[in-house]
């Protein structure tokens, strides 16, 4: 991808607001329906909308600032190659890509969290059975309050003796037969179709209705407070030197975390008594989730490292030993004659500690670049292979 900063036209400097209202005018500008004639206004409408995916997440854009800057500086203020420009410029990509999956990961567990949660709350508050040998019922004690009443029941008058407005003189929609036995659909708890059944009442309703049970004893207190689920933000060299991180807990508490030996991303680690604390009621638990961060040269799988390696054309046709860096110091592996891209050369034991010291593979991804400057010989070559010429 370009510079994201010249495809919106801003600065380097440029604040959120600017980012965002360049965004709209691009938008606007490039999008495929202004544009019908143009067959490529989707590719650059994309164009634009990655970049602003970019600038718009402080983190994803600090990544790609300092991957810039160190481009730019090179060696010693000098103008870098061409494979190591091509090579900064990929692993800025990579790191901005694992950064925004990152992030789509963490708002997909919250969102799935926060269904499940909402899903358990409702089917809890409709398997409980209404007391029938109570005068005051959830149900009865919420049609008093909405105006409402059951199917095929008479009002009841209230305690003060006045009674109810007769009901209307068209009847209710209602099933044929209120003696059989609900179908299977409604055993289950699943909405019924509108083939004359009572419909289910509305989740507010069911929430008082719930509220009320606990009032009136209907419903058991529960025995401990709910769990309080974090994401600790982790680097790989913390996992590697077995730094323990810590959180802010909601009541400003720092809680110290102990990393486990075989700690990786996705690791999930429970202290008891540190979650919500609710009345009369065991204080729940802090449930520590461990997420690694975006690094600057790996990307994490299970225990293993990814990493890059890059090779000239002619090292990938001859083979060569080339230079890898690891989190434990730079080592070389060998490459085979006639490599391409997307090989990989496993260096075993310099990955993620994986408990009883044992560790997981680093993986050295090769990547064939080309030379700084085009090669008559190597022009003439490739011709004469395509073209069928030999010289």
């Amino acid at each position: 991808m370009r510079d994201p900063y010249s495809i919106l036209g801003v600065n380097k400097n440029a604040d959120q607001q600017e980012i965002k209202s360049a965004w709209r005018m691009t938008a606007k500008a490039l999008h495929p329906d202004q544009n019908p004639d143009d067959p490529q206004a989707a590719s650059r409408f994309t164009e634009a909308g990655r970049a602003y995916d970019l600038l718009k997440d402080p983190d994803k854009r600090r990544l790609f600032d300092q991957a810039r800057a160190r481009a730019g500086a090179g060696r010693g203020g000098k103008e870098k190659t061409f494979m190591e420009q091509r090579a900064e410029r990929a692993r800025a990509e990579a790191e901005a890509r694992a950064a925004a999956e990152a992030h789509a990961a963490a708002e997909a567990r919250a969102r799935a969290e926060a269904r499940a949660n909402a899903a358990a709350a409702a089917q809890a508050a409709r398997s409980e059975p209404p007391a029938a040998d109570k005068d005051n019922a959830a149900e009865d004690v919420v049609a008093k309050i909405f105006g409402t009443h059951k199917a095929n029941e008479p009002r009841t008058e209230p305690r003060s003796g006045a009674p109810f407005p007769p009901p209307p003189q068209s009847e209710p929609k209602v099933a044929k037969h209120a003696e059989e036995p609900a179908p299977a659909a409604e055993r289950h708890g699943e909405r019924p179709n509108e083939t004359g059944h009572e419909p289910r009442p509305s989740p507010a309703i069911e929430l008082i209705t719930y509220v009320i049970k606990r009032l009136t004893g209907s419903v058991p207190p529960p025995e401990k407070a709910p769990d309080l689920c974090v994401d600790i933000p982790v680097s790989i060299e913390d996992i590697l030197g077995r730094v323990n991180p810590s959180t802010t807990l909601p009541d400003g508490k720092l809680l110290g975390i102990t990393m486990p030996d075989d700690a990786r991303d996705g690791t999930q680690i429970r202290l008891e008594g540190h979650g919500h604390r609710l009345p009369s009621v065991k204080r729940g638990d802090v449930v520590a989730t461990l997420r690694i961060k975006p690094h600057r040269w790996y990307r994490h799988y299970g225990y293993d490292l990814l990493t890059y390696v890059d090779i000239d054309i002619e090292n990938a046709v001859l083979g060569c030993e080339a230079k890898v860096d690891t989190p434990d110091g730079e080592m070389k592996v060998t490459i085979p004659p006639w490599t391409g891209s997307n090989y990989k050369a496993t260096i075993a034991g310099r990955g993620l500690p994986k408990g009883h010291g044992m560790r997981g593979n680093l993986i050295a991804e090769v990547r064939v670049l080309l030379w700084d400057r085009p090669d008559q010989k190597i022009i003439d070559l490739m011709r004469s292979l395509r073209e069928g010429l030999y010289l």
